[in-house]
């Protein structure tokens, strides 16, 4: 009942025959054991004029069922005659709605027992029991349709019950990829939208549970023109609040990594290859002890290469098998919009995901490649590939000891890849593909034309996806027949017997959407990114958000579009070249470049919004060119946000830059660049960060523009000296020195000789340093830059302090604060109380030193500045040590490697007890 309505008969399964008889074996099955009236079955059949003969009919009917399910286990007919009808005998353990209420009764005494993990198993087995909705091929009479809505409303609740249990479990990691597929498809239930909240927040991701609440908020307003409920408004206080008593219960380690797109719910088929996959994997972990299982899965495009192992990934999971990491990434190996993915940065990102702060990230691939083996060792990891392009881009990404499965998929052989296993993936066979178009249209027009539903799977190649967009385009017209769809695919001119494939399927899902619909898909073809939300589609097409999501919606409905990540939308790698060849044959040529002109302002802007955030205090230096109003720039109430605002998007602003120049807006490349380095700074990302200035650089010489070419000499400065490459730096900031003379910009002078005093200091050249501070200060106080001056008087303090001038160190600290403080400068406070700090323990003044550690300390808590609180509670550990206060000490030193510990810091090895 859970799904299409299946008898099986010592597991083979049973034809129930014609429609009707399938309706009479579901109504019997409603109310299983309670008698049913010819009546009440003349009802449901024929509700608004059965014809004369109508009881006979229901006679034969249940007749033929009769025949066909026999006797019971004990030998008893299965449907018994009784006045004035009939009943339907069937044991409990025999129909699987009763096996799911069962299991839902024991994993609720499981959770009233207080044991939330074996309930989790005992729902997770309750869920197993569906195969989709219920009754999915019977027509939907009254009963019928009673009965689904009861179920439906029952199996959502249920999988409510199961997210509580997961949650109290301590598993919030585990859950939060299926709880956001589940609220993404029930936006308007509350209960699952509080849970989402709750296990963003327990993952360390507090501004996006906070976005989680705003986005469910939108949703009722617009939808029913109600507020969230009171429990709701709760968590979202307490979540602004940090409460550490939502922490929650911790069940074994915290999971390092867990990065899996979402299984897909219509998979069909493939059960041959899952197989022999599994099999594979159970023979690496018990036969081959010493090796990392690799499995290649080829096949041409659409074939469904990503869905098998996305399904087969999990299928993994949920047998408890490599709990411990999973990394995913998109290697574009046949995008063609974009280059293959580096694996140095492949690694960058996965080194990230497993705990590796940006600063400790090496530069070149090798070293990359050898510290992800090392954070590898002895952790069961599946570690999905996902479009490679070739051999030489997977192999650093390959784990070093046994014990991980790895899975490649690639539109090519991989025969060069050492101990790779490969699984041919063919299109679907007929029978598959049959089955996939009927569990996607949902209804029982597929079964009752099977030849049509043949014609129509041949028609689309056995593709996988032309299958699904058909099957859809299939089920939003409940008039159509599967022979109209069969005809619509061949076309009125087309071969009624080849595979007319990929085009004819797109152009069918094409030609049914509407003219605004059409529009934005074209245009989609344009956008520069890897994926888009409302918001830069609204921009692209010069409409309003709420407009343009509800039009992304649909297009998603429609399977034209997909998401990994609630909010964000991409193409399949098939359909956005059709989509920007239907926009090059369709848009004038005016109107495609004005929207791209105005997509990359719009990154700009939004950009920035986030910036000013992030560095409220930091002098801005770009123009804004307007933007059409009902183009709406993100606005971003808090750090935390504006933060993540640009980590999801910084893929697509690096490709922004990218493309910028060469669309016109060389303006926008560079500025694009100095905006995203508030970003590339605090996380370390150095080779996007000197990539995009590098771009940067190009353009500003390309457009003469010789104070923007300083300013991306002086970026580039600084990021090859956070990378200790100091020779390198050094002749970055001269060039750039050279170049803010000549277009007298003593502003950027002032701060381009405070970042070379930086350098000097970390080459001890103190005398030097000292110099290019004094310098710098002066020109940052004739432009008053009071943020640049706090900065160069604190480092101008630290300077005076190594060289032994200790009242001119006290001068200039005392002076940095004053300003900082004033202006709420909180960066830059939390750094000159560090070093007041410094210079009084250097005085032996340890409880001087210790009062300002500890301000230090508690504002860059405050700011969610964990390594810089870290260093200082190392000071803050010497400081108590010195004063014989060894108990503190430790205390202190324990916090600070707990922290660096929990950023995979190599200086918490340095922390001794």
């Amino acid at each position: 009942m859970l799904g299409p309505l299946e008898v099986r008969d010592q597991g083979q399964v049973v034809d129930l025959g014609a429609p009707r008889v399938r309706l009479v074996c579901g109504l019997l099955l409603v109310r299983p054991g309670d008698l049913v009236s010819v009546e009440q079955f003349v009802d449901e059949l024929w509700p608004d004029r059965p014809p004369p003969d109508a009881r006979a009919l229901v006679r034969g009917y249940v007749s033929r069922l009769r025949r066909v399910l026999r006797s019971g286990p004990s030998g008893e007919d299965r449907v018994v005659t009784r006045k004035p009808g009939y009943l339907l005998r069937v044991d409990d353990q025999e129909v699987d709605l009763h096996r799911f209420e069962r299991l839902v009764a024991l994993a609720r005494t499981a959770v009233r027992d207080g044991d939330p993990t074996r309930a989790v198993e005992l729902f997770g087995q309750a869920n197993r029991q569906w195969r989709g909705g219920p009754f999915a091929d019977v027509p939907h009479t009254a009963s019928i349709a009673a009965a689904v809505t009861w179920l439906g409303e029952r199996r959502l609740t249920t999988r409510e019950e199961a997210f509580d249990a997961a949650l109290a479990a301590g598993q919030a990691a585990q859950v939060v990829t299926e709880l956001t597929e589940f609220v993404t498809a029930h936006p308007l239930r509350e209960r699952p939208a509080g849970q989402l909240m709750l296990a963003l927040y327990r993952c360390g991701r507090q501004a996006d549970a906070l976005e989680r609440y705003q986005r469910t908020r939108r949703v009722l307003a617009a939808e029913v023109g109600v507020e969230p409920g009171a429990d709701l408004r709760r968590l979202h206080q307490r979540i602004l609040d940090a409460d550490q008593d939502l922490a929650g219960a911790a069940d074994g380690p915290v999971a390092t990594g867990r990065q899996l797109p979402m299984d897909i719910a219509e998979f069909t088929g493939r059960q041959a290859e899952l197989a022999a996959l599994q099999a594979l994997a159970a023979g690496g972990e018990r036969e081959l002890p010493g090796t990392v299982v690799i499995s290649a899965i080829e096949g041409m495009a659409g074939v469904g290469k990503t869905r098998l192992a996305v399904h087969l990934a999990h299928r993994l999971i949920d047998q408890g098998r490599y709990d411990e990491v999973q990394l995913w990434t998109d290697l574009r190996g046949f995008d063609a919009e974009h280059p293959p993915a580096d694996p140095a940065d492949v690694l960058e990102g996965f080194l990230r995901t497993l705990g590796v702060p940006g600063d400790r990230i090496p530069t070149g691939v090798e070293s990359r490649a050898a510290l992800y083996r090392d954070r590898l060792v002895d952790k069961r990891a599946l570690i999905l590939l996902d479009n490679a392009a070739r051999e030489d881009q997977v192999r650093p990404l390959l784990p070093g000891r046994p014990g991980s499965l790895v899975l490649i998929t690639s539109r090519r052989g991989l025969s060069g890849l050492d101990g790779a296993h490969a699984v041919r993936l063919d299109v679907l066979p007929p029978a598959d593909a049959v089955q996939l178009l009927a569990r996607i249209a949902t209804d029982d027009r597929i079964a009752a034309q099977p030849a049509a539903a043949t014609r129509v799977a041949r028609l689309c190649g056995h593709l996988p996806i032309a299958l699904t967009l058909a099957a859809r385009r299939l089920r939003a017209r409940p008039h159509w027949t599967v022979t109209d769809l069969a005809d619509r695919l061949a076309g009125d001119t087309g071969d009624q017997h080849e595979p007319r494939g990929l085009g004819a399927t797109f152009d069918l899902s094409y030609r049914a959407l509407t003219d605004p619909q059409r529009q934005l898909f074209r245009m989609l073809g344009l956008h520069v990114g890897t994926d888009v939300t409302a918001e830069s589609a609204a921009a692209l097409i010069g409409s309003t958000r709420r407009t343009t999501e509800t039009l992304l919606e649909a297009l998603l409905d429609e399977h034209l579009l997909h998401q990994e990540v609630a909010g964000r939308y991409r193409f399949h790698d098939l359909i956005r070249p059709y989509a920007r060849r239907l926009a090059e044959d369709e848009e004038p040529a005016g109107r495609r470049t004005a929207a791209v002109r105005r997509l990359l302002t719009w990154y700009l802007h939004a950009a920035e919004a986030a910036r000013t955030v992030l560095d409220p205090h930091r002098t801005r230096i770009i123009d804004l060119r307007p933007l059409p109003p009902e183009c709406a720039v993100p606005m971003f109430d808090d750090y935390e946000r504006a933060l993540a605002w640009f980590e999801a998007e910084r893929a697509n602003l690096v490709a922004v830059i990218g493309v910028a120049q060469h669309h016109g807006a060389p303006e926008v490349a560079w500025q694009l660049a100095w905006v995203t380095m508030s970003l590339f700074y605090r996380r370390s990302y150095w080779d996007d960060w000197i990539a995009t200035f590098r771009i940067g650089l190009a353009a500003t010489r390309t457009s003469g523009q010789r104070r923007a070419e300083g300013i991306m000499w002086r970026g580039l400065g600084v990021a090859h000296s956070d990378l200790r490459q100091f020779d390198t730096a050094i002749d970055c900031y001269q060039r750039a020195q050279v170049l803010f003379e000549e277009v007298g910009d003593l502003h950027a002078q002032g701060w381009n000789l405070n970042n070379l005093g930086v350098l000097h200091v970390d080459l001890d050249n103190l005398a030097a340093a000292r110099t290019c501070f004094q310098r710098a200060l002066s020109l940052l106080r004739q432009t008053g830059d009071r943020q640049g001056e706090g900065f160069c008087l604190n480092n101008l303090g630290d300077t005076c302090r190594r060289l032994g001038a200790t009242q001119a160190a006290i001068a200039y600290l005392v002076d940095a604060l004053g300003i900082q403080q004033g202006r709420e400068d909180h960066v830059g406070e939390q750094f000159t109380l560090a070093t007041l700090g410094d210079l009084h323990q250097d005085a032996h003044q340890y409880a001087s030193a210790i009062d300002y550690y500890h301000r230090a300390v508690a504002i860059s808590r405050r700011l969610d500045d964990q390594r810089i609180a870290a260093r200082t509670l190392t000071s803050l550990a010497r400081a108590h040590h010195a004063l014989g206060d060894t108990e503190a000490a430790a205390e202190h030193r324990r916090q600070a490697r707990a922290i660096f510990t929990d950023l995979g810091d190599p200086q918490a090895d340095d922390l001794d007890d």
